[in-house]
């Protein structure tokens, strides 16, 4: 034990001495103590006297607040029923069942990614085989929905055509186009649900929803009640610890509070060595959700962050977010919401000089109503400003370093019963304004036709674009350059055919096939005129296609089965002699075929078993820079003890070979890790 931890367990007595800490308490830090399989390695015991720290100072502030967890936590047996008969967000922006859905959507729970051996946001995303998910570096992933993975851009692997939500707020940044993962670092703990729809979905959620939307939806303070305290060291994954804190304030007031931090090793270069790639963060928020009265609901809450990665340049990340939202049901058939926050974020890379800091301003205002017994309306609008600057270095500037973007929408979308419970139609658009390509727009059409209450056909047609990035216009110091400045928003128009059926109480099914077409993509181009360099133009065009399977199983009141297995290709066609014969590698580098599944077990003596497969096809590049990917099967493995409040686990990652690349040249190594959860 080292000095600095005498401390902490002197103040853990001192509020046990003063608060009246009960004996439960004490005794399940004892036994874990005993129990623990790991080793009191300087890094796991900082973890958790980290972790026991924070605890302490919780119980000193928060000893009067009341509880409502329950003494143990067991697997919610959800039937196929009650799995189909979820209710997402993310298609019409109002509730729906998953069984009437007219969208190619898959929902993770939160159970789901619990009983996983999976650690962040990104590393959850697997389990989804709707999306492709690699992970390029020990800190950067490369994620999309239906291809258009992008190669390696000046440093940038950002798909740019997936709209990234995390309760409510977007997360793409404006400057390369696409989602940085690293700081997308949501305690999974406290989630409730991911949904994750394939296909475009520009006519509510605006620009940049070509290939699909991840909505990330966090469970409520009042769902968050009482103490979570965990803490894990690894191969990989070197420690973690977090700790959350849920109480109620007032009748209708809850709050909650958390904070976490990890520190990752390194992946593995071709010939064994190391990266030297690492990074650690800390992450801190809390939650607030008040119910003042039946028709009126009200949450806050945020999030502050700092983290260092390890490379050439030694990055350094902070940032801070607050989101606000109110709702007021003015009856069943109508209801408005507004909602706003502020997200700042900093990249810095001191090495180079070079600085990036976004700040972002949105504010959302919808109302929903109905109309006439058979049509529900839902309206309205939003503004987005984004204040980037840019500090210019000899290796990347930017002409204007600093730059105000706005983003102004405004949609409106009518639900209409043709057959009531049976047959519906959404018709909808989304007109919206940016700075670069001043107005798009974005209609879609969906279809549900439900034949039974087992089986449901849908079908769609929706157009969305891509709006550019600053690094296509404003960027001046590469080759790389974009003449006038003058990019157009690339765009897609979608066709989507579905089926969902219940072939037994116990089986759930379901298959989406899609055609898009694709135009003014993103193309490199030599330059005609002199001097001689390499220019942006909007001059590919692209045709893909694909099916996607999912389906859930419960094949035994102690086993549940859930999975998919995707295929996606495409053929791009140039519009110009100009474009370089690998612009369209650089836009799209995707595996052919992949599947997932997921086994979740509950076995005797309070032990779990759980697996997660996967196979990922090939990808291969024409780049001598970046290697091709050689297909590969891997599986996770999580195995589990879960006992009155507390849980012992050791997690396997990556278990079928030593190491393996997933986007790029970099190796991922095995993760072995144990873990240590108490909840009260």
């Amino acid at each position: 034990m080292q000095n600095d931890e005498l401390p902490i367990l002197r103040n853990l007595f001192f509020c046990i001495k003063r608060h009246k800490i009960s004996k439960g308490f004490l005794r399940k830090i004892i036994i874990l103590g005993k129990m623990s399989p790991i080793s009191c390695t300087a890094s796991s015991c900082r973890s958790i006297f980290i972790a026991i720290f924070i605890c302490s100072n919780a119980c000193c502030i928060y000893t009067n607040a009341q509880t409502t967890l329950p003494e143990s936590r067991e697997l919610k047996k959800l039937s196929v029923e009650e799995l189909m008969n979820i209710e997402v967000i993310s298609v019409s922006k109002s509730p729906e069942k998953l069984t009437e859905v007219p969208s190619a959507i898959q929902v993770i729970t939160g159970e789901d990614v619990y009983r996983s051996a999976y650690t962040s946001l990104p590393e959850a995303l697997r389990l989804a085989s709707n999306l492709q998910v690699a992970k390029t570096n020990s800190h950067d992933w490369a994620i999309s929905s239906r291809g258009f993975n992008a190669a390696q851009l000046s440093n940038n692997t950002l798909s740019n055509k997936l709209l990234v939500m995390i309760d409510g707020r977007s997360v793409y940044t404006p400057l390369f186009g696409g989602v940085f993962w690293d700081v997308q670092n949501v305690l999974l703990e406290d989630l409730s649900r991911i949904e994750v729809v394939s296909g475009p979905g520009g006519t509510l959620w605006g620009a940049n929803a070509v290939n699909g939307v991840i909505n990330v939806i966090t469970k409520t303070a009042k769902e968050t009640q009482g103490l979570f305290l965990s803490g894990s060291t690894g191969s990989f994954l070197k420690d973690y610890a977090a700790v959350r804190y849920g109480t109620k304030l007032a009748p209708n007031l809850y709050f909650r509070m958390y904070e976490q931090q990890f520190d990752q090793g390194d992946m593995k270069l071709k010939n064994g060595n190391d990266a030297n790639d690492g990074w650690t963060m800390t992450q801190g928020g809390f939650r607030m959700d008040y119910f003042p009265s039946a028709k009126n609901t009200f949450t806050l809450h945020g999030d502050i962050y700092g983290g260092k990665e390890e490379n050439p340049t030694n990055s350094i990340e902070n940032g801070q977010n607050i989101y606000g939202k109110w709702t007021h049901n003015f009856s069943e058939r109508s209801e408005l919401t507004i909602n706003a926050y502020f997200d700042r974020t900093l990249k810095d890379f001191p090495v180079s000089k070079i600085t990036d800091r976004l700040v972002t301003y949105d504010l959302d205002v919808q109302h929903r109503f109905r109309l006439a017994p058979r049509h529900n309306i839902l309206y309205g609008l939003g503004f987005r400003l984004m204040d980037d600057n840019f500090t210019n270095a000899p290796s990347i500037s930017f002409n204007p370093p600093d730059k105000m973007l706005h983003l102004i929408n405004t949609f409106a979308q009518d639900q209409v019963n043709i057959v009531p419970h049976k047959l519906e139609l959404t018709v909808g658009t989304k007109l919206l304004y940016n700075d670069y390509s001043k107005f798009e727009f974005q209609p879609s059409a969906r279809l549900a036709w439900l034949l039974t209450p087992k089986n449901t056909i849908w079908a769609a047609v929706s157009r969305a674009v891509r709006t550019p990035s600053r690094f296509e216009t404003d960027e001046i110091t590469t080759a790389l350059t974009t003449p006038g400045g003058y990019f157009l928003s690339e765009t897609v128009v979608a066709y989507e055919l579905g089926y969902r059926l219940r072939p037994a109480e116990n089986v759930s099914f379901s298959i989406a096939t899609y055609y898009n077409i694709y135009d003014n993509l993103r193309s490199i181009n030599t330059n005609p005129t002199p001097p001689s360099n390499f220019i942006f133009a909007n001059d590919q065009k692209a045709n893909s296609w694909g099916v996607e399977i999912s389906g859930n199983v419960i094949a035994a009141d102690w086993w549940r089965l859930r999975g998919g297995y995707t295929y996606m290709d495409k053929k791009f066609t140039y519009k110009s002699a100009n474009v370089l014969p690998t612009a369209s590698s650089i836009e799209a580098l995707d595996p052919l075929n992949q599947a997932m599944i997921q086994s979740i077990m509950n076995l005797p003596g309070h032990l779990q078993l759980d697996i997660t497969g996967r196979y990922v096809d090939d990808i291969v590049t024409p780049f001598t820079t970046t290697t091709s990917v050689n297909a590969y099967t891997t599986f996770d493995v999580r195995f589990a003890w879960e006992h009155a409040g507390y849980t012992i686990s050791l997690h396997g990652q990556n278990l079928a070979s030593s190491d393996h690349a997933e986007f790029g040249q970099r190796q991922l190594p095995r993760n072995v890790a144990a873990k240590l959860t108490i909840r009260f």
